[in-house]
C-alpha cells in the first residue's frame, strides 16, 4: 500500500514498511519506490541516487496520508516502468 508522506520538507509518494525491533533513535521504517511530488508530476526520490530502497526514522515523517487517485496512478505507472 502506498502513501503520501511529509518527509523532511518533501512530498514523498512511497511504499512504506516499518521495521520491528529497532533501537530508539534507529531508523525504524522502509521506503520502497519513493518518488516526490512536484508541479511536473512525480520524480524519482532521492535525486542523484539509483537507491529505490531507504531506511529512514518514522521521527522524520511529519504526515501521512492516503494519496488521491491521480497521484496513485501516476505512482504506479512510474514504478511499472522501473521494473520491467
Amino acid at each position: 500500500m502506498i502513501k503520501l508522506l511529509k518527509f523532511s520538507g518533501h512530498w514523498i509518494v512511497a511504499e512504506i514498511e516499518e521495521v520491528p525491533d529497532v533501537e530508539f533513535g534507529d531508523p525504524d521504517c522502509v521506503l520502497q519506490y519513493p518518488c516526490e511530488v512536484t508541479p511536473d508530476g512525480l520524480v524519482q526520490f532521492p535525486p542523484y541516487s539509483t537507491d529505490r530502497e531507504l531506511v529512514v526514522r518514522s521521527s522524520e515523517i511529519t504526515l501521512i496520508a492516503e494519496p488521491d487517485a491521480q497521484t496513485s496512478a501516476r505512482y504506479y505507472d512510474l514504478k511499472k516502468v522501473e521494473t520491467e
